[in-house]
């Protein structure tokens, strides 16, 4: 049996070298498809992740607003505080700390600064 030929040789090896380079540039289009694809998908969850993000930051700055001393009942504790009750049993009363009634009490004197009948009745019993 005779050699192969010496360009038989060759061109087998160059064949070889393109079904390679071919299969390489197959695998890589796959590649990149799958990476377009995954970045693609994963853009979207990013854009709503921002989305629930600002949500929850206005709903954070909304909680916030309802924390602290409530306008509307910063009278009723002005009444407590005029029939002569002290900050402390106004604060086991309604389940508030001494500074949560100091800051109820200061609110309700600046929307009712004429509703301190205590410094009235001062002034009538020294005249």
């Amino acid at each position: 049996m005779a050699a192969p030929r010496k360009s038989a040789t060759k061109t087998a090896a160059r064949e070889k070298a393109r079904a390679a380079a071919a299969a390489r540039l197959e695998r890589e289009k796959k590649i990149m498809a799958a990476s377009e694809a995954f970045f693609a998908a994963t853009l979207g969850v990013e854009d709503e992740k921002t989305k629930l993000r600002e949500k929850i930051a206005a709903l954070q700055a909304d909680l916030k607003e309802l924390d602290g001393p409530r306008p509307d009942a910063a009278q009723h504790v002005r009444a407590m505080k005029d029939v002569g009750l002290a900050n402390k049993e106004i604060g086991e009363l309604l389940e508030l700390s001494v500074s949560e009634v100091g800051q109820y009490l200061k609110l309700s004197g600046e929307r009712f600064p004429a509703a301190n009948p205590s410094s009235s009745s001062v002034r009538e019993v020294e005249a």
